[in-house]
């Protein structure tokens, strides 16, 4: 982040404090930081004992209200300590305007979908931010897109319409070419829900682009000559996006201190990655069960996913054609609500890799949290899976956060 980028930072929030006299304005944020070491048995060259997060932000958001018009603004600036970087953020930035039973919104903007927890199925809308292991930690790791949002509200339904302009990639380390800024290069998605009195169900259908890109591979030439024909002499890899359908639904039925939940997304011929490069297409079943149970301070959640793929899947990088697992989460409070306890953790059936993350947190003050946990990846038996390949990324973390 250069100079001129903090000088604009430092006018913006100068004038969102000034307009915060103003009536129907109001501006708040927080500062948060949160330090990180690796564990003694992690890789003793790259992670035990050495700092792997070291990031403190400022957020600030902007809420206007006239009428039936109202406008948000939200943006960061984080430093991270471990690699000296400075980035400003700008997370949501939209305006819309709502009467009873319908409503229109305009900028960038966040929407979730879905009833899982901490498992994405049909939440595939907004990407998720992968770009660092602070980000993929962070409790909201997904980012905005630029949209036209129409709603429709009833008595007992809602829906939404999506327009998305321009895409926006999952934030990694990969560089790809997004797809061509234009009106045919647009995503498109709706929501509707029903709200009953024995349970709620929403149905969701989207048409855009995969937000991680796939690998293609080409062989270079040598140029022929006239006493040796032309061999090959390189090997070029590049990243590209392909399009992609999911259509689902969600729903949840309340009993008493309970909560059961489904939700379900088919992913029709879906682009995957093959071994050798390119791509294969397979039709794709992802599901999930939940269960929630809150009796007086505690809370209980557990889930059961999968994850399936139609076909041969001899020529694809993925080893199996189901992939399922479980999570689960555990919380108490205690002393008038200001200690937290908790534990959560996932566990893959395929590869027996898991992630542990216990925490507590403590509300010093009205305005300030304390916070401390640890991430712990731990490979299956016989190789790494999708969580055991971030062993060495296990650490301990402590943080705290002040809000106003």
């Amino acid at each position: 982040m250069n100079k001129k980028n903090i000088i604009k930072l430092i006018i913006l929030l100068s004038i969102c404090t000034s307009l915060t006299a103003e009536s129907n304005v109001n501006f708040s944020g927080e500062i948060e930081t949160r330090w990180g070491a690796g564990l003694p048995w992690t890789d003793s060259n790259s992670s035990a004992g050495r700092f792997l997060l070291g990031d403190t932000s400022l957020t600030g958001k902007l809420d206007a209200y006239y009428n039936n018009s109202s406008a948000l603004a939200e943006g960061s600036v984080s430093y991270d300590a471990v690699k000296g970087n400075l980035n400003f953020s700008l997370k949501e930035i939209w305006f819309d305007y709502t009467l009873d039973s319908w409503g229109i919104r305009v900028g960038r903007q966040k929407t979730a979908w879905g009833k899982a927890d901490g498992i994405d199925i049909t939440n595939v809308i907004c990407p998720s931010d992968m770009s660092s292991f602070s980000a993929m930690t962070s409790d909201d790791n997904k980012l905005a897109i630029d949209a036209l949002r129409f709603s429709l509200t009833g008595n007992q339904f809602t829906a939404d319409a999506f327009w998305i302009p321009f895409f926006t990639p999952a934030s990694i380390t990969l560089n790809a070419k997004k797809p061509e800024a234009s009106l045919w290069n647009g995503e498109y998605a709706l929501k509707v829900s029903g709200y009953f009195s024995a349970l709620d169900v929403s149905f969701y259908s989207f048409y855009g682009w995969d937000d991680t890109p796939f690998l293609n591979s080409t062989f270079s030439n040598s140029a022929s000559t006239s006493s040796s024909p032309a061999l090959p002499s390189g090997k070029n890899v590049s990243g590209e996006y392909k399009r992609m359908t999911m259509i689902g639904f969600d729903t949840a039925l309340p009993i008493k201190e309970t909560v059961l939940r489904a939700e379900t997304a088919f992913f029709p011929m879906r682009h995957f990655q093959k071994s050798a490069g390119n791509t294969e297409q397979h039709n794709e079943l992802s599901s999930l069960v939940g269960l929630d149970w809150m009796p007086a301070e505690w809370t209980f959640t557990a889930q059961y996913y999968f994850d399936y793929l139609f076909g041969s899947i001899n020529a694809l990088e993925r080893a199996d054609s189901y992939q399922h697992g479980i999570t689960l989460n555990i919380s108490k409070t205690l002393l008038n609500e200001t200690l937290k306890l908790s534990l959560s953790g996932v566990l893959g059936f395929n590869d027996f890799d898991s992630m542990i993350h216990p925490s507590v947190s403590y509300s010093l003050s009205d305005q300030i949290t304390l916070t401390a946990g640890a991430y712990i990846f731990l490979p299956g038996p016989e190789c790494n899976g999708k969580y055991g390949k971030y062993k060495d990324q296990s650490c301990i973390i402590i943080g705290g956060k002040f809000s106003f």
